[in-house]
């Protein structure tokens, strides 16, 4: 018997929900405008459901699903699940018959949980740690700002013609952006040390942990509250080696799977410059993979997932970093 009476899945654009109710035998279809507005009035007044046995269930869109699926949760008190669309696609398998349009993706969502929903349920993020993922994202976007002017002003440096306002003009929107982090980088640390001062204090044990580390593991992966092994958060970031093999002998390069958050990706790669210079173990294991030939790229990303089972193994035990200690909560955490 499965837990759920009804299934309701959702295709999520931009504009519209397509949508299947499924009970396991039958459906019944609507097509609404995504706004959570309107979305009572077009789904709710038509379709009466016990909310208690209903799940519902929807891709990971990025930005369109995440709106619905916290009002979902926050205002109506529904069951929502998120799932990743590989998953979904996985699910499918090869169909060659199969009309992809938004109706029958929504029937296949549907179907999905029907069977697996309850694997992905959806718990929306708090607004603290939503302030603090933003504020993040607004001073990466800042630096891709300046990185963008410094190539703009570079190549006006290189003309034969100067025009001295245009370049001032320029060097005025760098120095505009640079103060703007500044201040978003002392307002992302005056949160996190007023919100969460014990584990802002335990990261920062941590030798070359900064801010930006700090913030990703608090706002954005809220200090493993969510994983038990250190190796599901490298899987999530999508920093998890993913071996190469064709047939039974034939063994290729191995990889990375990117199948995780690449904006998280982008922060450990930085983190992990920082942590070659600053961090015993990982300046040991950096060093230590670059002379048996491994690619610069690899090795850093060695050095992401030590970062990670450092700051894992802090946390969960609530003690500040120890060199030794941590070296043997590392191994045994890259042996589970």
């Amino acid at each position: 018997m499965y837990k759920y009476q009804k299934v309701v899945g959702i295709d999520v654009s931009k504009l519209n929900l397509s949508i299947s109710v499924y009970d396991g035998k039958k459906y019944s279809f609507y097509e609404v405008s995504n706004n959570t507005n309107l979305f009572k009035k077009d789904f709710f007044d038509k379709e009466r459901l016990d909310l208690s046995t209903t799940l519902f269930i929807m891709e990971n869109t990025g930005v369109y699903h995440l709106k619905l699926a916290t009002y979902l949760v926050k205002e109506l008190g529904c069951i929502v699940s998120v799932v990743n669309p590989l998953a979904i696609k996985n699910f499918i398998g090869i169909d060659l018959n199969r009309l992809k349009t938004d109706k029958a993706d929504s029937k296949k969502i549907a179907e999905f949980g029907y069977i697996y929903g309850d694997k992905y349920l959806f718990s929306p993020t708090d607004e603290l740690s939503e302030k603090i993922e933003l504020t993040l994202n607004m001073i990466d976007d800042f630096y891709n700002q300046i990185n963008t002017l410094s190539n703009q002003l570079e190549s006006l440096m290189q003309r034969y013609y100067k025009f001295p306002e245009i370049i001032k003009s320029y060097k005025s929107m760098i120095k505009t952006y640079q103060r703007k982090i500044r201040e978003a980088e002392k307002e992302l640390e005056r949160l996190i040390k007023k919100n969460f001062k014990v584990e802002y204090e335990l990261l920062r044990s941590i030798p070359g942990a900064g801010l930006k580390f700090c913030s990703l593991v608090i706002g954005k992966l809220k200090c493993f509250k969510n994983f038990d092994k250190a190796k599901q958060v490298s899987s999530y970031i999508g920093i998890c080696p993913s071996p190469y093999e064709s047939g039974s002998s034939i063994k290729g390069r191995g990889k990375i799977s990117k199948r995780g958050n690449t904006y998280m990706r982008k922060i450990l790669f930085m983190c992990s410059l920082s942590a070659c210079k600053h961090n015993r173990s990982c300046r040991t294991l950096y060093y230590r993979l670059i002379a048996s030939g491994k690619p610069k790229k690899l090795a850093l990303i060695a050095v992401a997932n030590k970062l990670i089972r450092q700051a894992f193994g802090i946390l969960k035990s609530g003690k500040p970093y120890d060199p030794d200690y941590h070296a043997g909560l590392t191994h045994s955490a890259k042996n589970a």
